[in-house]
């Protein structure tokens, strides 16, 4: 039976870790030949072969200033300016850069800087290794600190919060260079691990982090670091016994980068779950929204009716209602309503759900004053709003039989009534915006819909739509398609308003929610 290395182990746990934990694998693969290369020429070799590998470039290699330590292809004539189509990193530790990384390639993945943070400090090891008299003793150091790379690795990915991430990076730390007092922060200042350090608050800045890294002996303040996103700074003290060595802090910041690279894996993948919870949110809130938008229009005989709503983000605040109302004395009454909720997305929406439903409850019958109505819903609205939020509204009751039209216009843009002989007459405001002061009175308005009539409703997401010159469409045009299309029905209406909008957008995009009513009453 074949024997599974701890390599094999740490690629398959590699494999099962969550999009972005995959990239180790080039490293891993990186870590487990490095201890068999004997000298740095070797190591050069393997760095440059396997950053080729991780970024799929057949030419590069490693400059260190005065010569190609490393090369496969043509070599450009400036290595640290080889002009486009290439990409240059440094390749260093601490101070000292020991040459840049040259590959032709239009961008390079995370794992190829991650491999140069790592090789880096190995080199180092490399060079102090040369000038020790033990090799013996050098090679069970490397092998045993590989080793806690390898379980710190493996660990890492098993980890699923920041604070376990932390608290395992910190006990590696502490286990492996023996040391007893350790403080690790965010960058806010924000306690994430603390040991040996006695009673600590919950965050440290300015004097008073500086006095506790003073009195505390944390001379070591390294910062967790990945690419160029801090996440914050670990501050460490001697060992129990003697300090460290170079070679302890080329490992200590190994660690630490393998640690930062994990924490912003971990970032990205709650991020991703915040994304995906929130389009769930979002999925359900259209649904619900969609379900309350009539989902047919009610045409009494003699009338067409057509409508629609296109929200500005996936769910809006714009509302549009049509229904039938039971009058079993004076006759049935067409009753419609589209308002607009101050702001988008979300919590617009949810207000709009509030405000459908009131509407629904109130006008379910016969209303016999619409601006008493609209003085029952200010009342609903402001002890149910959200902060500064109100609506305009337009609600009114129509009479299938003769055309007469009741209404109340709260703040709204002044539908347009077109008569069919082209006179364009404006239904304006009959009362403040919705929900926008307690106590307010709202009038009721009155008019007629002859045969040939027509009634546009709209909300200010259509006529204030503006082209590339920055001209708003304004509702002359919506007047002028109408007494156009005199003799059209209701949803050839409808269309053309849509595409004059369009027009006037010319390859622009609407800013706000908008909402389109089109009421027509047919000749003879």
């Amino acid at each position: 039976m074949p024997t599974t290395t701890p390599f094999d182990r740490l690629r398959q746990l590699a494999l099962k870790t969550p999009e972005g934990a995959q990239e180790l694998l080039p490293l891993i693969d990186f870590l487990e030949t490095f201890p068999e290369q004997g000298t740095e020429e070797d190591l050069v070799h393997l760095v440059g072969v396997t950053a080729m590998g991780i970024a799929k470039a057949r030419q590069g290699g490693l400059w260190d200033g005065g010569r190609w330590l490393f090369l496969r292809g043509s070599a450009p004539p400036f290595p640290t300016h080889p002009g486009e189509g290439w990409q240059v990193l440094p390749w260093r530790y601490g101070d000292e850069t020991y040459g840049h990384l040259v590959l032709k390639a239009t961008d390079l993945p995370a794992a190829v800087p991650l491999l140069l943070s790592i090789s880096a400090p190995l080199l180092a090891w490399r060079r102090a290794e040369a000038v020790r008299s033990s090799q013996n003793q050098a090679l069970a150091l490397q092998l045993s600190r590989l080793n806690t790379v390898f379980e710190l690795t493996r660990n890492l990915g098993q980890v699923e919060t920041r604070q376990d991430l932390v608290r395992l990076m910190a006990n590696t730390l502490m286990g492996e260079f023996r040391i007893m007092r350790l403080l690790v922060v965010d960058p806010q200042g924000g306690i994430l691990h603390a040991k040996g350090l006695g009673r600590v608050p919950e965050a440290l800045e300015g004097d008073a982090l500086h006095e506790l890294v003073e009195t505390k002996g944390l001379v070591h303040a390294i910062e967790l670091q990945d690419q160029n996103h801090s996440h914050g700074f670990a501050y460490v003290a001697d060992p129990v016994v003697g300090s460290l060595s170079e070679d302890d802090e080329v490992f200590l910041h190994t660690l630490l980068n393998l640690t930062s690279s994990q924490l912003s894996s971990l970032e990205l993948r709650e991020a991703r779950l915040q994304a995906d919870r929130m389009e769930k949110d979002l999925d359900l809130a259209r649904n619900i929204q969609r379900s309350l938008l009539p989902q047919t229009l009610p045409e009494p005989a003699g009338w067409q009716c057509a409508a629609a709503n296109l929200p500005y983000q996936a769910v809006g605040g714009d509302l549009y209602d049509l229904w039938m109302a039971r009058d079993d004395q004076q006759g049935d009454r067409l009753h419609m309503a589209v308002g607009d909720i101050s702001g988008k997305g979300l919590p617009a929406s949810m207000m709009m759900t509030q405000l459908s439903a009131f509407l629904r409850a109130m006008g379910d019958r016969r209303v016999d004053d619409w601006g008493r109505l609209a003085e029952r819903l200010n009342r609903r609205m402001n002890s149910v709003r959200d902060g500064n939020r109100y609506t305009t509204l337009f609600a009114a009751s129509l009479n299938p039989e003769n055309g007469d039209l009741r209404y109340v216009n709260g703040g709204h843009n002044p539908p347009l009534l077109v008569r069919a002989g082209g006179e364009v007459v404006r239904l304006a405001p009959t009362g403040p915006m919705v929900g926008l002061l307690p106590g307010v009175k709202f009038a009721e308005g009155r008019a007629s819909m002859g045969l040939g009539d027509t009634l546009v409703i709209f909300t200010d997401g259509l006529v204030e739509a503006e082209n590339a010159a920055g001209e708003e469409l304004s509702d002359g045009p919506l007047g002028d398609v109408v007494r156009r299309l005199a003799s059209a029905g209701a949803d050839d209406l409808f269309e053309a308003l849509l595409v004059a909008a369009f027009q006037h957008l010319e390859e622009g995009r609407f800013r706000d929610d908008v909402t389109l009513v089109v009421v027509k009453r047919m000749g003879a």
